[in-house]
């Protein structure tokens, strides 16, 4: 300890216990903060205090200073923060000389700060407490609930859960900080990646203004604000050709579950004895080619990548129980799919799944089973996306390229020619999205040109005629659904 600690706290000790000294002076003119006045009237109280006090302001010098707060974000060219409606994560820059139960108690990734202008009304998520739990347990307010006549639900069998489940609110109308939080909770998801998919789910077919959507189809209950909220459903982001359970929009409702597609699935699954990353791109390479030649409108971009393979990613890492985490067995995955709820005596994660952890196992899925990016102009037709070559990128790479081009792959909020819509679109990703792919030691994108929409921005895919979408619990979005599977004759063979 210095000298000038030993004299600010010997002194302080000596005022206290009541010899004259200016720091009596200070407590009565309120000049000692709240945490030194407590000091102060303790040691006043029992002397005996003083030693404690001086061994804790010790322990904490030799440990080295506090880590200080900072703002994470993509920077301009000239170093400038580029946060033009706020957010940004608030990171704590650590120091060996940190115990590590104190870094283990802020948020690694950092946490999300308030945004403000046009998304000032978005509450943003917070961290929520990680480990191996069994969910939901006997906790009276998260026990299943079969989903009612206006319910709302989707093509996402686990969000359709954690609605079942109310985690998130059981009407299927949920939110940007909602859901976020309900993804850490009910899967043990940390709070970057559950952050991320929120985002990315709101910008697809949400409101931003507000921050609600649905995760089904669009509802009345979620405005248009700043452009039209979609949904989850709608064709394009969460929705893709080739996905696990839904049919191609071409050959008609996309938001379906096919029973004979999940029976295809687990057949795969079959060969492996459970539902693990190899199996998941066999699945998604079959996809792949089916769609390719037999739907004329079938497009694999950006999207397709990033939403094919991390669907598959969470099945395994998601959905199989945490007290046998390599193991995502039929038990424990079939219950999500088709009942859309918890299987008894379910654990989740015990240690937290990160988004680089899912961008990672995503690539590696990827490069294990490539398919070519690009898209069909007729049958037999096939056009590859020009450009970069993702097969010889990094997987840190792959982050990066995703992170650039989400701009390209929110089709349903943007407009070329509604500057202020584009503003709020871009300064959200700015300021939610992105701060997690710099200076993060992983990615370290470099994002000083995400500037503005690409040119596939604008364009709405898929039909418009208000088809009715159903989720496999049979809960209708917009009318009424009779049983599990709906397989049409044009899906052959699927």
């Amino acid at each position: 300890m210095n000298l000038s600690a030993v004299l600010f706290w010997a002194g302080f000790i000596a005022c206290a216990s009541g010899s004259a000294c200016p720091y009596e002076l200070m407590r009565r003119a309120g000049l000692l903060s709240a945490e030194d006045a407590a000091k102060f009237d303790a040691v006043k109280r029992d002397a005996s205090a003083a030693g404690v006090l001086l061994e804790a302001h010790q322990q904490r010098t030799e440990a080295g200073p506090e880590p200080k707060p900072a703002l994470v974000g993509i920077r301009k060219r000239d170093g400038i923060l580029d946060l033009p409606l706020g957010g940004g994560l608030c990171k704590f820059a650590y120091t060996s000389t940190i115990h590590l139960s104190a870094q283990l108690t802020r948020a690694v990734n950092g946490v999300l700060q308030p945004l403000s202008g046009v998304l000032a009304g978005i509450d943003v998520p917070t961290p929520q407490p990680q480990g191996l739990v069994l969910i939901p347990g006997d906790d009276p307010k998260h026990q299943f609930q079969a989903p009612g006549p206006t319910d709302v639900r989707g093509i996402c069998p686990t969000l359709n859960a954690l609605a079942n489940h109310g985690y998130i609110s059981r009407d299927g109308v949920t939110s940007f900080a909602e859901a976020a939080n309900a993804v850490q909770t009910g899967y043990g998801f940390d709070y970057s990646l559950s952050v991320f998919l929120s985002a990315l789910g709101l910008l697809a077919g949400g409101d931003l203004a507000s921050g609600k959507y649905t995760i089904g189809g669009a509802d009345a209950r979620v405005p248009n604000t700043l452009g039209p909220a979609l949904g989850l459903d709608k064709h394009g982001v969460f929705e893709i050709d080739g996905s696990i359970t839904r049919e191609d929009v071409y050959f008609g409702n996309n938001a379906n579950f096919l029973l004979q597609r999940w029976e295809e699935y687990v057949n795969i699954s079959k060969t492996y004895g459970n539902f693990n990353m190899q199996m998941q791109a066999d699945d998604n390479g079959y996809r792949y080619d089916i769609s390719r030649e037999t739907n004329p409108e079938f497009f694999a971009g950006a999207i397709w990548f990033a939403v094919s393979h991390a669907e598959r990613v969470f099945v395994y890492e998601g959905l199989a129980n945490g007290t046998t985490q390599s193991n995502a067995d039929y038990a424990n995955v079939a219950p999500f799919f088709l009942d859309e709820r918890f299987p008894e005596q379910w654990f989740r994660r015990g240690i937290p799944f990160t988004l680089a952890q899912a961008f990672m196992e995503a690539g590696n899925m990827f490069l294990s089973n490539p398919r070519e990016l690009g898209g069909n102009q007729g049958v037999g037709n096939f056009v590859p996306l020009g450009g970069q070559n993702i097969s010889a990128l990094s997987l840190a790479e792959l982050g990066c390229f995703l992170m650039e081009n989400v701009l390209d792959i929110i089709p349903n909020q943007l407009d070329q020619e509604d500057e202020a819509l584009a503003n709020a679109v871009l300064g959200f990703a700015k300021g939610v999205m992105a701060p997690f792919f710099v200076d993060d030691g992983y990615f370290n994108c470099d994002l000083s040109n995400f500037a503005k929409p690409g040119e596939n921005a604008g364009v709405v895919t898929g039909p418009t005629n208000g088809d009715p979408s159903v989720a496999s619990s049979g809960s209708p979005v917009n009318g009424s659904y009779p049983g599990i599977g709906v397989i049409t004759p044009d899906s052959e063979p699927s």
